[in-house]
């Protein structure tokens, strides 16, 4: 389904196989080390996200090594608020992947800290959205953490954050790459994820295929 080089030839990006699970678990472990062990995904939910979803799950190689990859789902939009583990059927996705589903869900995205700032994540973001028009999707929906919302979670709600970050006044680690992306705010969620750093909050957000769609 996709199958590219980027960045100068340096990197290809493609589907994940089962034989990158353990790469990709690596590649979890060393993103997200403030996260909760209970929502680190390991190889075999990757191995199972494959077998569900194989369209929707990427890599990045470089050399013969993984060293980014993003999972997703097939969704309808989601017009209630669920937590982490809820949204992804504790990491599996067996149960809430539906096959005609209108949206892709992006449940993880991670690059290895050495090659970060190079516009991977961006590459990626792009390649879900050519595999969306590809099946038909409106686009992508994922729940961003506000990395930088610990930090003074004291002094605002995770709204007034989100809010602060959608206009500029705040740049959030991970947020404001997602909106140079092209991503657009749909709400802030709370008590979404098992992570301090981000203050346990993220913001849903949707990426369309058509950029003249809005919800």
């Amino acid at each position: 389904m996709i199958l590219k080089n980027v960045l100068h030839n340096e990197f290809e990006i493609r589907n994940a196989t089962p034989d990158d699970a353990i790469q990709m678990e690596y590649v979890q472990s060393k993103c997200y080390p403030t996260l909760h062990e209970s929502e680190i995904l390991v190889s075999n939910h990757f191995a199972n996200h494959i077998k569900v979803f194989p369209e929707g799950q990427i890599v990045v190689e470089k050399d013969g090594m993984i060293i980014a990859s993003a999972s997703s789902f097939r969704c309808n939009f989601p017009e209630h608020d669920s937590t982490f583990l809820e949204e992804t059927d504790n990491l599996w996705i067996t149960n809430v992947q539906i096959p005609d589903g209108e949206w892709m869900y992006g449940i993880d995205m991670g690059v290895l800290p050495e090659y970060r700032g190079l516009g991977l994540s961006k590459e990626m973001y792009k390649a879900r959205n050519e595999i969306c028009a590809a099946l038909g999707l409106k686009g992508q929906i994922i729940a961003g953490m506000t990395i930088g919302y610990g930090k003074v979670k004291d002094q605002m709600t995770i709204e007034e954050y989100c809010k602060r970050v959608m206009n500029d006044e705040i740049i959030d680690p991970t947020i404001t790459p997602q909106r140079s992306a092209g991503f657009r705010w749909i709400r802030p969620l709370y008590n979404y994820i098992n992570d301090a750093e981000s203050g346990f909050g993220s913001i849903l957000m949707y990426k369309p295929v058509d950029e003249n769609f809005y919800l």
